[in-house]
């Protein structure tokens, strides 16, 4: 059987697609979301869960780097949605904002270094040989991307994206879910920076060679609320309300993790969002309202009243309260999970 190499430009375009199409792309395929709960097994799970495009990349794997471990935090979110406004009627618009609370950096870094180590002792322990990060500091390759990137952490309005200590942004973690619109996972957000993700991928096969190592680079999201536009359909959007409404979780909604392995490439990404315990939230509240907010909206309602609209429009800001003792370890065991069946799946298919 013929086995399909992957030339460096177009393992690069693959995961620059892959990234940009983000959930977006896997939603098509309706998959529920699983809890991480006492029955789940992560190591069970592995084969179920994880998609793997080619694995030609990981076999024969002896020795790996890691040169990207990157992990999102989505701090805020939101969802907007709108009727028709067929014929008479006026147009409806419903609009909802949460922010998370409770919880900020130093806890998000906390998590993130824990995780990077733990994914480099299961790796150990597998029987895989890891390259200390000082080499991968060290080679002309890495230096290269890690110019050509970030430091961490990456903050945005809506997310943060943190790095273990020393550890450059680049490739296709260098883009933010901005704007709440957490849809677009990955995708970057211009041309140029398109463009330098396929640069990075392409010179991570450089890397791998100099460092006789294969590597493993990932970037994982954590969110904290499912929203939803419940305003759908063609019949929906007639009528003369809008509606949307949200759900508070801690959730793992997308992975995704190359394996380079000289001049193959291998892409990684899960088929399902793990759903995390609600308990990691002390408090689901609406955000308290200030005389700024009141007066904004009597000027609204006069400035529609004086040209005669019949649009109405309805928002709310509502607050995720987190216990951060409980967030890190709730969130830290489902990111854990996730390491294991990567892991998992390395030992099987190598």
């Amino acid at each position: 059987m013929n086995r399909f190499k992957l030339t460096p430009l177009l393992a690069a375009l693959l995961s620059v697609g892959l990234m940009a199409a983000g959930p977006v792309a896997l939603a098509a395929d309706a998959l529920p979301p699983l809890a991480v709960d006492a029955a789940f097994s992560a190591p069970e799970m592995a084969g179920k869960l994880l998609n793997i495009s080619d694995l030609t990349a990981l076999k024969g794997l002896k020795r790996v780097a890691v040169p990207l471990f990157t992990v999102e935090f989505i701090t805020a979110d939101n969802v907007s949605s709108q009727t028709s406004g067929f014929a008479a009627a006026g147009r409806a618009r419903s609009s909802m904002y949460y922010k998370l609370l409770g919880v900020g950096e130093a806890d998000f870094q906390a998590i993130t270094n824990a995780m990077h180590q733990s994914l480099l002792a299961e790796l150990t322990a597998s029987g895989l040989e890891v390259v200390g990060f000082e080499q991968v500091q060290a080679a002309a390759s890495y230096r290269k991307m890690a110019a050509g990137g970030s430091a961490a952490p990456s903050k945005s309005s809506s997310s943060m994206i943190m790095a273990p200590p020393g550890m450059a942004i680049y490739g296709f973690s260098t883009a933010s879910a901005s704007g709440g619109d957490k849809g677009l996972f990955g995708a970057l957000a211009s041309i140029g920076g398109s463009m330098s993700a396929v640069g990075a991928a392409m010179e991570s096969g450089n890397l791998s060679k100099e460092l006789d190592a294969g590597l493993i680079e990932m970037r994982l999201r954590v969110s904290f609320v499912q929203l939803s536009n419940d305003t759908k359909g063609f019949f929906a959007r007639l009528g003369n309300t809008a509606s949307t409404s949200g759900k508070v979780f801690p959730s793992i909604d997308n992975v995704l993790i190359s394996v380079q392995n000289g001049a193959y490439r291998s892409t990684v990404t899960m088929k399902n969002t793990l759903t995390l315990d609600p308990a990691a939230f002390a408090d689901v509240r609406e955000k308290a309202t200030t005389g700024a907010d009141v007066a904004g909206a009597v000027a609204l309602a006069v400035f529609k009243l004086a040209i005669g609209s019949s649009d109405s429009s309805s928002y709310s800001e509502m607050e995720a309260v987190a216990d951060p003792v409980k967030y890190k370890d709730v969130v830290g065991a489902g990111l854990g999970s996730v390491n294991t069946m990567l892991v998992a799946r390395l030992k099987t298919d190598r």
